[in-house]
């Protein structure tokens, strides 16, 4: 089963999102004044973990959404080079039929 072509991307925008605020968060610190109440800190620290696994589950589920997606995209991507060969092939063919027609007229 194939994830839906959206879904990549959708997770790629709930990541970045999390980075973002993962990043802020960690920047702002503990509440004002806070910096020495050592259980602000540790609550802080916990919130930043918990952020951390949030964030590791989603890549976990990004990976499987595209890894499937670039399966297909892999055998997209082989059947255009294929048509692509095919259609110089033909091109080149109609060009050398024509240069033989042009020279024996």
């Amino acid at each position: 089963m194939t994830a839906p072509p959206t879904l990549g991307a959708d997770l790629e925008r709930v990541v970045r999102r999390v980075v973002d605020d993962y990043a802020a968060f960690v920047e702002r610190g503990p509440g004002p004044g806070m910096h020495d109440d050592a259980k602000a800190f540790a609550a802080h620290h916990a919130a930043c973990k918990s952020a951390l696994a949030h964030l590791e589950h989603l890549m976990k589920l990004m990976r499987a959404a595209v890894g499937s997606a670039e399966a297909d995209n892999r055998q997209l991507t082989a059947e255009m080079l294929a048509e692509a060969r095919d259609a110089i092939s033909a091109t080149q063919d109609e060009e050398e039929n024509d240069e033989d027609a042009g020279n024996s007229g």
